[in-house]
């Protein structure tokens, strides 16, 4: 009787414990799968500067930083990139996750926002709303790279500080330089693996700081570099357009800092071109 009592005390207890973990497992399933993130955000409480200027760091004694790292669901990352931006000077938020059932959108609104990193962050969508002009001279890098984006941001031309622009690995098809005319200081502008099939240039652009430009993986038939005014030009990567057979405008006299065709160096295209022009 003992040993018949002990039995079922036993299956009853695993049986308790194996309805246990279906209701966990049925939990996990209704909140819906975990992604992994990190971010780091630093925020300042002394805000009287206007404009950002190079070499800006936030004081430590009136700025305080954040740093995470885990799983959470959709909804948990959503609320992350939802950060209070009104005193952020730096969000920098990337995922090593499958994101594509992510569907996020972002607005940048009136802040501080020096640097602004989404990586991988499953964006669709992504505005620049500022009221009047007051924060056009702030955001000095902003890095959307692995994305889903289709289109540029809307009311990227307001950001006269820009010295990185990241919007590779994207799903973009037409990019105008001209949006970029007001950002005189721009260094980076990083475009590789999207699906481009124009990149226009409707009126002279004079970009003085810009000297890496990469516009390669993508779908580009024609490229035309007249209006271009670049001459600090150095990197320049339009490797991987395969229809891609000329660039009008271009000579080694208008870009002299362009270095020379190399397999192995930053250029890597091996269209005759390029050969005949240096």
């Amino acid at each position: 009787m003992s040993v018949a009592w002990w039995i079922v005390v036993t299956v009853g207890v695993t049986f308790g414990t194996f309805g246990g973990d279906v209701a966990a497992v049925q939990g996990a399933a209704k909140s819906g799968p975990l992604y992994h993130y990190e971010y780091s955000r630093i925020q300042e409480e002394d805000q009287r500067w206007k404009c950002w200027n190079e070499g800006y760091r936030p004081p430590k004694a009136t700025s305080n930083k954040v740093h995470e790292l885990g799983n959470g669901t959709a909804t948990e990352l959503q609320r992350i990139l939802r950060f209070n931006q009104s005193s952020t000077v730096l969000f920098m938020f990337s995922s090593n996750s499958d994101n594509q059932n992510l569907h996020n959108e972002c607005t940048i609104e009136a802040n501080k926002l020096v640097r602004l990193t989404l990586d991988n962050a499953g964006l669709e969508k992504l505005e620049i709303s500022f009221p009047g002009t007051e924060n056009d001279c702030r955001l000095a890098d902003l890095s959307v790279p692995r994305n889903r984006l289709t289109v540029v941001p809307l009311g990227l031309e307001r950001l006269t500080a820009l010295r990185k622009l990241d919007l590779s690995y994207n799903l973009l098809e037409s990019f105008n330089l001209n949006q970029l005319a007001k950002a005189t200081g721009i260094k980076q502008l990083l475009l590789s693996h999207n699906r481009l099939e124009s990149f226009l240039t409707a009126e002279l652009i004079a970009l003085d700081s810009l000297h890496k430009l990469d516009i390669s993986n993508n779908r580009l038939r024609t490229l035309d570099a007249t209006l271009w005014n670049l001459p600090r030009l150095e990197t320049f990567h339009v490797d991987h357009n395969r229809h891609l057979a000329t660039i009008a405008g271009w000579s080694r006299v208008r870009f002299p800092l362009v270095k020379g065709f190399d397999p192995t160096g930053t250029n890597n295209w091996n269209q005759t071109w390029l050969k005949s022009v240096q």
